[in-house]
């Protein structure tokens, strides 16, 4: 009973946390014209500011892996949640381009950071049995402050100050802090079937290794078509299909809705079903159907039904792809696995949306979005030969 309460306040506090690291990164979205207003930024300035963030990402997920696993989960916590603290209350009062080119980069260092610490915790603290459902309520709550971000950000500044968005997720991050601070983190002894399954331990640094470049190819890849996505589907919605920006932001808060909604399920089917890998191929098949129904259909319901399906399908990779890691991956060394995993998934958030614009240029505006459909596809491939390779050794006679 005492264990059972002290898992559901960790798992609250992990929650919460996700939803703060999501909010902050995504909240400065429709605050880039007022700070281009007020400090006569360049559209080239506004651009560095936008990928610095990306490029703090891409730094960050390694180095708190390594850092998770020499101070401990609840030291870098606590580090991570005052370096946010820190950000949240100099943005308001940043008054040239260098600083806040400092502050954007701190940002996604800090954004990944917790990203690395809520997922390697999440890990821990679960097993076989519950690490997809517990996942999911990570998934929900990023999806939850992917839309409470932008959403809050521009409601408050429409009618107060541009700091008091970062002075309320100031004030969330200090609950936050408290209730970090009170936190017990402790590991439970994995059950038998975690012990001794052969494709659950892999052995050596070798074997490690290869996992580690299979299971983050397989990230950048999806990692790169949600950044092209993020990146080009306002273009194209606009040119191609003559949106208005609120119907283009109707349809990214859909994909926020359809996340949170169906993460926790998914999680929970993922536990049943126990073929992770499986749910991550439905997942990247439910995001090509997205893809392709946006670009063969111009009806806007078609569309938004598009974004939610689309909504899904995220939620169903990131579910499984994480809860997988925690299954395969030994507890000791997992948290810099996922930080290493994290941080290269990044660098194609930051290359393939140029891949993608120079195609756009050379082409035409669907190029960006039949380049996503190939990486998606890579993806769900190298996933598909994961899980043969998977059944084959579990079917194999133990020596």
């Amino acid at each position: 009973m005492v264990r059972h309460l002290y898992l559901n306040r960790n798992i609250a506090c992990m929650i919460v946390i996700s939803l703060i690291a999501n909010m902050s990164g995504s909240m400065i979205l429709p605050l880039f014209a007022i700070y281009v207003e007020q400090f006569g930024i360049s559209t080239l300035g506004m651009s560095l500011l936008f990928s610095l963030f990306y490029v703090g990402r891409f730094l960050g997920g390694g180095i708190a892996g390594r850092i998770y696993e020499k101070i401990g989960a609840k030291r870098l916590g606590l580090s991570l949640l005052i370096a946010e603290i820190a950000c949240m209350l100099l943005f308001p009062i940043a008054t040239s381009f260098i600083i806040l080119s400092i502050l954007r980069l701190l940002q996604g260092l800090v954004a990944i950071g917790l990203t690395v610490f809520v997922r390697v915790t999440i890990n821990h603290m679960s097993t076989a049995e519950n690490r997809g459902t517990l996942n999911g309520y990570i998934s929900s709550s990023e999806g939850a402050g992917m839309i409470l971000g932008p959403l809050m950000s521009g409601a408050i500044v429409s009618y107060f100050s541009l700091s008091i968005p970062f002075y309320f997720v100031a004030i969330f991050s200090c609950i936050s802090f408290v209730a970090v601070s009170r936190m017990t983190f402790l590991r439970s002894p994995l059950k038998p079937q975690e012990q001794h399954s052969p494709p659950l331990k892999p052995k050596g640094k070798t074997m490690l290794t290869k996992q580690l470049l299979v299971y983050s190819t397989v990230h950048f890849l999806e990692m790169s078509a949600f950044a092209i996505f993020l990146t080009y589907f306002s273009v194209y919605a606009t040119y191609k299909l003559h949106w208005s920006p609120a119907e283009i932001s109707l349809a990214f808060t859909i994909i926020g809705i359809s996340t949170f909604i169906s993460a926790p399920f998914i999680g929970k089917i993922s536990d049943l079903l126990k073929d992770r890998l499986m749910l991550c191929i439905i997942g990247l098949l439910l995001i090509m159907v997205e893809i392709i129904l946006f670009l063969w259909f111009t009806e806007p319901w078609i569309v938004y039904l598009a974004m939610f399906i689309g909504g899904i399908g995220g939620a169903g990779y990131l579910d499984s792809f994480y809860s997988q890691l925690g299954d395969v991956i030994p507890e000791e060394g997992r948290s810099s696995f996922i930080g290493n995993v994290v941080s290269f998934s990044e660098l194609g958030a930051i290359v393939s949306p140029i891949i993608a614009g120079a195609l756009m240029e050379r082409f035409n505006i669907n190029a960006p979005f039949y380049y996503n459909i190939i990486l998606v596809l890579m993806a769900i491939v190298i996933q598909y030969f994961i899980r043969l390779k998977s059944k084959f050794i579990r079917k194999r006679p133990i020596a």
